[in-house]
């Protein structure tokens, strides 16, 4: 994650014991490229009744480094203090981390009942182009809310893409990756099955010795796009491909994620495509972004 600015530090690292957490289910309610995902109750032992929490825990299956994983959480506890005084409609709000569910420190936030902008649009196809372009402009005004706070995202892909009761979209995860592959430990990458669809193709770059690639502002944006032609088409990247073996191999291939794009006005098309563009300085900024999708619902 980029350096942070501009943000308040007032809201101070809740650590949440175990005592007052309760799993409603024996396994994990989602599985993603870097952990699980588990629905628990919230009891703070108020009068008020239990909270319905997520609780996204990172799986780790090399113990034996200590040392790194011993960075790791020192770094998921920076991060987090940083998440926890992130105040946006479409950020999820963090309440605190806990230490019960496996040996880094799990994130705690609300539980979105609608889950993932992925899973929803499995079950909604035939969405109007309003709402679209509204789900567009929401994902954009999150992202431009972290980028103008020195936040790079990193990971921006349906799946980190949550929606509530009301059919508001938060972004989640952000940061977490490049955590994960900064603290040197080979059980986290940066790239992985589950984002490789969305992810811009300078991510995808060889890093010199020593060194290693990261996310920045454009790839954000790169991503961004992915989703934007994904909500107005009704196909992912790479829609013909389910094997991630053959779209890494579309991708280093040169194939284009979107070939055959129907059923999406043209400037809409083409705006999506910029974002795109394997040119990062041609990329719009997300500030920019936002102004056109208000313009859009402004027509409709």
């Amino acid at each position: 994650m980029a350096q942070p600015r501009n943000i308040d530090f007032k809201t101070p690292l809740k650590e949440i014991p175990e005592a007052q957490l309760r799993r409603l289910h024996n396994s994990p309610d989602h599985s993603g490229g870097f952990g699980d995902v588990w629905k628990c109750n919230w009891s703070t032992g108020s009068r008020n009744p239990p909270a319905i929490v997520a609780i996204k825990a990172v799986r780790v299956t090399d113990m034996s480094q200590t040392a790194l994983l011993d960075k790791t959480v020192r770094d998921i506890r920076r991060e987090a203090y940083v998440w926890a005084n992130l105040k946006d409609d479409h950020v999820l709000s963090l309440h605190g981390i806990t230490t019960c569910f496996g040996v880094l420190p799990a994130f705690v936030s609300s539980w979105l009942t609608n889950g993932s902008l992925e899973n929803y649009l499995r079950s909604h196809t035939s969405l109007p182009t309003f709402r679209k372009l509204d789900m567009s402009r929401q994902i954009a005004s999150g992202l431009k809310y972290l980028h103008e706070k020195g936040i790079v995202h990193g990971d921006l892909t349906p799946n980190n893409v949550l929606i509530d009761g009301n059919d508001k979209l938060c972004l989640a995860d952000f940061g977490l990756s490049m955590i994960l592959a900064e603290s040197g430990n080979p059980t986290f990458n940066s790239c992985h099955a589950g984002n490789v669809r969305w992810l811009a193709p300078e991510m995808l770059s060889v890093p010199q010795p020593g060194e290693m690639t990261r996310p920045t502002k454009p790839a954000d944006v790169y991503s961004y796009g992915c989703i934007m032609l994904q909500l107005l088409s009704g196909q992912q990247p790479y829609a013909i491909l389910t094997n991630v073996f053959h779209i890494f191999g579309a991708r280093f291939g040169g194939t284009e994620p979107f070939v055959h794009i129907v059923g999406v006005d043209d400037g809409h098309r083409r705006y999506s495509l910029r974002c795109l563009s394997a040119h990062v300085s041609s990329r719009p900024e997300v500030q920019e972004i936002v102004e056109f999708m208000k313009a859009e619902l402004r027509k409709c």
